[in-house]
């Protein structure tokens, strides 16, 4: 398809392990990239795609849509104001419906090898960017996983949880799973010095220690996909096309997945495993402290 295209950009939505390599070739050849996530579903692949993105002309951006809602902007515009002073803590919770069928005929997913991880690799890891926007990379991170209902189906896991420890002294929860009956809204909460923020789907609750709470929904974006993927698809990709066109920064480059790549990668080591992901994710440890 290159070879006959020749395309000014690619747009890679295949399964996880192919992302690197196609991303390589393309960049090799001076095209430019708009990749799915995850970036990569190892270190070696997150190098691999570094090297081949600072030799290239072209440009590499990465969807990570939820940056893009209106929601996660208000809560930008809430934590730059300062009205309820420094972050002293989160959590955020992410419990979604995966069944066999989901796994059994995709050929891909389920498997360390070529889906690099079950749900937080590929539901939560949006989830996941969001807090650590907000939080900034942790010192530590424990961790354990499971496969809960789909043992013998896949090898990944279902849920993990996370606590997570930062240089202030914050801390945050994290617990996804796709083990639930239903798809329904991810959740993150902000504890604040004289307040919280509370993100559910893309309605953001402001409840101060002092004074009223106020709810802010956004006006009612373009969905592209599932609504509880989240509103900014479209805007993610507009702004790809935008920053080409312009020859500007782009907010989703991969220097911007660094640090959600890393802790994702950090919790996989440190999970303390159940169930059939044990020998699969091969010999985790339990804890993670800034590696």
């Amino acid at each position: 398809m290159l070879d006959a295209e020749s395309p000014d950009v690619l747009h890679i939505c295949t399964p996880h392990y192919l992302h690197v390599p196609m991303a390589a070739e393309a960049l090799g050849r001076n095209i430019s990239v708009f990749m799915e996530k995850p970036p990569a579903i190892s270190e070696e692949q997150f190098v691999q795609l570094e090297r081949a993105a600072a030799k290239s002309r072209a440009r590499l951006g990465i969807c990570f849509q939820n940056r893009y809602n209106e929601s996660t902007g208000k809560i930008d515009e809430l934590l730059r104001e300062g009205a309820l002073g420094g972050i002293r803590g989160a959590r955020a919770f992410v419990t979604w419906n995966r069944e066999a069928q989901y796994y059994s005929g995709s050929g891909w997913r389920g498997a360390w090898a070529t889906e690099g991880g079950g749900v937080l690799i590929n539901q939560s890891v949006h989830t996941l960017d969001l807090l650590l926007r907000w939080m900034g990379e942790p010192e530590v991170a424990e961790a354990s996983m499971a496969n809960h209902h789909l043992s013998g189906v896949m090898e990944v896991e279902d849920t993990v949880e996370a606590f997570l420890g930062f240089p202030g002294g914050q801390r945050a929860c994290f617990y996804a799973t796709t083990a639930y009956c239903a798809d329904v809204p991810p959740l993150i909460e902000l504890e604040c010095e004289r307040g919280r923020i509370r993100l559910e789907g893309e309605e953001v609750t402001v409840k101060p220690r002092e004074g009223e709470q106020t709810v802010f929904w956004g006006k009612k974006a373009r969905v592209l996909g599932k609504a509880y993927w989240g509103s900014g698809h479209a805007a993610c990709i507009s702004d790809f096309y935008r920053c080409l066109v312009e020859g500007t920064a782009y907010q989703n480059d991969l220097a911007s997945t660094a640090n959600t790549f890393r802790v994702m990668r950090r919790i996989y080591r440190a999970a303390v495993c159940r169930g059939d992901t044990c020998a699969a994710a091969g010999g985790m440890t339990g804890r993670d402290e800034g590696l």
